[in-house]
């Protein structure tokens, strides 16, 4: 029994020690047709193999439908961020009685940068897109 911690106990140390944290920040605008969407909940998160994905930070679109959301992350390897967006963006008219939720890699080249992803156009559905109209 006490192998068996003494193991676990080094394996974490050595996990410890090869983790380093990585930063990610995402810059943007979020717009349903041609107009600027106010208070949109925008998620930054890390997909994880083995483990449901982290929540990284969050924060929601200015009047102006500009945000700018930050975290970071200790990985052995490379994290890989994207952004969670809650919206009601449905086929350019936002419609209160639909709750959609569309994903947006970040590429890797912007870990411990800054992605700029301009005009995020939420008319235009995402690999994946999650729906919900009452």
């Amino acid at each position: 029994m006490l192998v068996l911690k003494v193991i676990i106990f080094s394996s974490l140390l050595i996990t410890l020690a090869y983790c380093k944290t990585q930063t990610i920040t995402v810059r943007g605008q979020v717009a349903c047709s041609d107009k600027s969407v106010t208070n949109v909940h925008i998620e930054l998160r890390e997909a994880d193999t083995w483990t449901p994905d982290d929540s990284l930070s969050s924060t929601h679109s200015d009047r102006k439908g500009h945000f700018e959301v930050s975290g970071q992350e200790d990985e052995i390897g490379s994290i890989e961020p994207y952004l969670r967006i809650t919206h009601n963006c449905n086929d350019g008219i936002i419609d209160p009685k639909c709750n959609i939720v569309d994903d947006y890699q970040i590429p890797k080249d912007y870990i411990n940068d800054i992605y700029n992803m301009g005009i995020v156009s939420l008319n235009i559905a995402q690999e994946g897109r999650k729906m919900e109209c009452v």
